[in-house]
């Protein structure tokens, strides 16, 4: 249960599903999105753009703060409104960050960051993306533990907005070095994907995609090349790809062109012509050699980014929707076409980079509540089938839906989740974060606290636990080899041959209850002292059998306190069992003489 707990508490933590950890791999990710027209962010480290004095950071923030239309960090005063800072409190800073530096590091002893945003994003929401991601970058701790100094200024001079985002490399709270690397907590990559990740929260649609996954084959252009093109007042020139690097861009693109096609196929599936169409025209474009473009309709909107827009939430509603239409056909044609279902989402999710769904979706349910069917005339459990009467199986109903109801979980949807069972351990996985998720907002539990997912595991698993109890004794013990019915047998045959029912002191009948309650449920008792002995069919499908146990039961607690009555309870009890034999015997009558 741990890692669904996980799965949730970053979805929370980030905002929504989209920013839950992530599922599929970035190449997949990203090229959903390109299909459906998102532009790409653009995040560099400038080449020697690391100061190695006080007099080249002077004339780096000369340049940053110059230009700006609005400025922001960790040393700069909030205020929305101030586009510079004067050339005083550049010096401030400068000389704070000097005096802590020693040495000459090869790189500089700053760091030097270029965020642009695609040209259709207004400056003020590329603005704030921007911020709140250096915020949690280099301030947090959420990737690295300690904390470093920076300014950041937003650039309009261009059409795309762009901000310049410079960071001393020397940590403020434990003097841990800036850098940024590949398999580190500041990967390029990873901190683009991040940055798409807060762009969709912010109801913007961007993606994190390379140049060779929209298809171009050229090399990008250097800042150099970018500043003489503006200065000529011409197109930027890119330099072809050549050898090797162009043989294996061919092979990826081949590869994306087969994903994408992929994805026409669940779009189909789902009935979103237009998604199908939009995909499959990209992957043509892949196809014969093309570059795919950023879309210019509206951009998507924040509730169909959480949606289409989301691979995992697109992935899952496919999914769903399948499963769906198979529970709509005849029982006998489900099981095939199930199996082919799930053979087929786990080659996609393989595909995608979701080995762990992969073989989730082959693996069976390990939960009892989500590997036994409650069928129409029995029990079902790995291969293992008990016939049940009609009172049995709503017996097991009722306490299975009593002990949901208690916790927050809505009896209805154990039921219809039951009458087929988990196929495999993925629908086991949904069905187990649903539970978690409506016990929390049942108890308003807070699953972003350790307390509080404390809390919900303890109740979610001590369900779980009791209901395998009850499943897996009513289908593993036949009646007729278990010794709690064994013994009610013997006490109902002594009951009619000497009229009494004597356990060998107050102790074995006190043992005797408790073994009743753990199989039949904790209110067997009181449930017995109002003449309700339906607990009991789970073993003894005859009605008149039954009673004659329940009648074994009180007249044994009329004798031994052990057994949990009150002799007021069993005078109720006994009452009551007369009124429903005088009941029987008038519906009946053959069948009281003969007994």
């Amino acid at each position: 249960m741990a890692p669904i707990l996980e799965e949730l508490r970053l979805r929370r933590l980030r905002g929504g599903a989209g920013a839950a950890a992530r599922r599929f791999s970035a190449r997949a990710d990203n090229l959903w999105r390109v299909a459906q027209g998102s532009n790409a962010v653009v995040l560099k480290k400038i080449y020697h753009g690391g100061t190695h004095s006080r007099q080249q950071l002077g004339t780096q923030f000369d340049y940053l703060f110059s230009k700006a239309s609005a400025i922001f960090g960790n040393m700069i005063d909030h205020d929305p409104a101030r586009r510079t800072l004067t050339p005083d409190q550049r010096t401030t800073i400068v000389t704070e960050w000097e005096d802590a530096w020693h040495g000459d590091p090869k790189n500089g002893h700053t760091t030097h960051l270029l965020l642009s945003f695609p040209a259709d994003v207004a400056p003020a929401r590329a603005l704030k993306v921007a911020e709140i991601w250096a915020a949690e970058t280099f301030q947090s701790g959420a990737h690295a533990d300690d904390e470093w100094a920076y300014v950041a200024a937003l650039h309009t001079d261009r059409a795309h907005p762009h901000v310049h985002i410079v960071v001393n490399n020397r940590g403020v709270a434990n003097d841990s070095w800036f850098y940024m690397a590949r398999g580190h907590a500041f990967e390029i990559q990873a901190m683009k994907e991040r940055i798409v990740e807060i762009a969709a929260e912010e109801g913007l649609f961007l993606d994190s995609s390379s140049r060779i996954q929209r298809g171009k084959l050229t090399y990008g252009p250097s800042r150099a090349e970018l500043e003489r093109a503006l200065r000529e007042g011409r197109a930027v020139r890119e330099k072809p790809l050549q050898g090797q690097a162009l043989h294996e861009a061919m092979t990826q693109i081949a590869a994306n062109a087969a994903t994408l096609r992929l994805f026409a196929s669940m779009a189909r599936q789902s009935r979103d012509d237009a998604l199908a169409q939009k995909i499959a025209q990209a992957a043509e474009v892949l196809s014969r050699g093309g570059i795919i473009t950023p879309s210019q309709e509206s951009p998507m909107q924040a509730q169909d980014i959480q949606t289409r827009g989301d691979l995992a939430a697109y992935y899952d509603r496919w999914l769903d929707q399948a499963e769906r239409g198979i529970d709509d056909l005849p029982e006998a044609e489900q099981a095939d076409l199930r199996r082919e279902l799930y053979e087929a989402a786990a080659s996609v999710s393989r595909e995608l980079g979701d080995d762990r769904g992969a073989a989730l979706l082959r693996q069976p349910p390990r939960e009892s509540v989500h590997r036994t069917l409650l069928q129409d005339h029995g029990v079902a459990q790995d291969g293992n089938t008990r016939s049940l009467g009609d009172e049995a199986l709503a017996e097991i109903r009722d306490r299975i839906g009593k002990e949901a109801r208690a916790i927050g979980i809505d009896p209805q949807v154990l039921d219809a989740r039951m009458r087929h069972g988990a196929a495999n351990a993925w629908q086991e996985r949904v069905w187990t974060r649903q539970d978690i998720e409506a016990v929390a907002a049942a108890r308003r539990l807070d699953l972003e606290t350790e307390a509080g997912r404390g809390q919900v595991v303890g109740l979610v698993e001590g369900f779980y636990g009791r209901t395998a109890a009850l499943l897996d004794r009513t289908v593993q013990l036949g009646a007729q080899n278990d010794r709690v019915v064994r013994a009610l047998g013997a006490m109902s045959d002594s009951l009619r041959e000497t009229g009494a029912v004597v356990f060998q002191n107050d102790d074995h009948a006190a043992r005797f209850a408790s073994d009743l309650r753990a199989r039949y449920g904790a209110d067997l008792m009181a449930r017995l002292a109002q003449g309700d002995d339906r607990a009991l069919a789970l073993d003894i499908a005859d009605p008149a059998e039954r009673r004659a146990a329940a009648r074994a039961v009180v007249t044994a607690a009329e004798r031994h306190e052990g057994m949990g009555m009150t002799l007021g309870q069993v005078q109720e009890a006994t009452a009551r069992l007369d009124e429903r034999e005088g009941r029987a015997a008038a519906r009946d009558p053959d069948r009281d003489r003969e007994r």
